[in-house]
């Protein structure tokens, strides 16, 4: 016989996780609903609507009419009970800026801006950061969008010196108390793409073509990003293809293009496999993704071709993957496991 294993603790914050969940899906439910819905009781359901009730995490909703009895109470789920605070850094024309973005936890924005800064560093952020805990003193979470890789917590490569080799999450999560989280562009961008797509159960390997720099590579398996053993994984740029990203002959001979796009294409499907390659690239056009994709055909065995498509909106896929990595800072990960016995 198979049990379930957990003390009444565990439990009792997994049933929370179920009717949050059930909550957030259906914005408005009826205990009965809820109960259908996470196949709980409607007395766990009772049970735990009131907790959640009283630290006001869901609210008491309208009243609707049932079949044979009094009106049934709906519950809403308060979805501005805790919000996430993204930034990211933004480079155009030499002015620099800082992206902010405040966030629900359904993910729905309550603010979107820019603002200019003449350089970054964590007194920048800083600035930045304690305004917007002035505007909402609800904010329980911080993302950091930032080109570069973290290892062992220090921001090991970055575009910004005043950065390096400074342990930027530790140094605020210190400062603040809260959970805070780094991650780089393109990393957020394949997230941000599969959730947009509704491509979270495929393989994706998103290559980005940055305009002054080499490409890099986000990748997501099975369900998760995958970063490598000290997240240095999608450095694409080191393949030796004897390649050479940032000249501007590369740029300006179409053939020459395509075929540096399929190669690096080729070369990361012939060793992951994915279902999808997505590229991105302010130059890329349909011609030219037409051209990549029949390149990569010839280069490539039948069983290795990846479908080949082109992002339209990397800020979009950007904004969305920083949004889903640090909304799950504040969710409860707990899991039931199967004890034989």
């Amino acid at each position: 016989m198979k049990k379930i294993g957990g003390n009444a603790v565990v439990m009792r914050e997994v049933n929370s996780n179920l009717v949050r969940q059930v909550l957030k899906e259906h914005g408005q439910a009826t205990k009965r609903q809820i109960a259908d819905s996470c196949g709980l009781s409607v007395v766990t359901v009772g049970t735990v609507l009131q907790i959640l009730e009283a630290r006001n995490e869901v609210l008491p909703g309208e009243l609707i009419a049932s079949s044979g009895g009094r009106p049934a109470q709906q519950y809403i789920y308060n979805d501005e009970y805790a919000l996430a605070l993204i930034l990211f850094t933004h480079e155009e024309q030499g002015v620099i800026a800082i992206h902010r973005t405040v966030v629900t936890l359904t993910g729905r924005k309550l603010l979107e801006d820019s603002i200019e800064v003449s350089g970054v560093d964590l007194a920048v952020f800083e600035a930045v950061i304690d305004r917007s805990l002035e505007l909402y003193s609800s904010i329980q979470a911080i993302g950091l969008g930032l080109p570069g890789s973290e290892v062992d917590g220090i921001l090991a490569v970055s575009d910004y010196e005043a950065l390096r080799g400074v342990a930027v999450a530790e140094h605020f999560r210190q400062r603040y108390g809260k959970p805070v989280i780094i991650e780089n562009d393109v990393n957020a961008a394949v997230i941000g793409y599969c959730r947009r797509m509704k491509e979270e159960a495929a393989s994706v390997i998103y290559l980005y073509f940055p305009d002054r720099y080499p490409p890099g590579a986000g990748i997501f398996i099975g369900g998760k990003l995958y970063k490598g053993k000290r997240g240095f994984a999608g450095e694409v740029a080191n393949i030796p293809l004897g390649l050479p990203w940032g000249d501007s002959g590369l740029m300006a001979s179409f053939g020459t293009l395509a075929d540096a796009i399929a190669k690096l294409a080729v070369a990361v499907s012939s060793v992951l496999n994915p279902d999808i390659v997505v590229l991105y690239g302010s130059f890329l056009h349909e011609e030219l993704l037409e051209a990549v994709e029949g390149n990569c055909k010839s280069l490539l065995p039948a069983p290795a071709i990846p479908q080949v498509r082109r992002s339209n909106d990397f800020a979009a896929d950007y904004i969305q993957g920083m949004i889903v990595q640090t909304l799950g800072t504040l969710e409860q990960r707990l899991f039931l496991t199967t004890i034989e016995g």
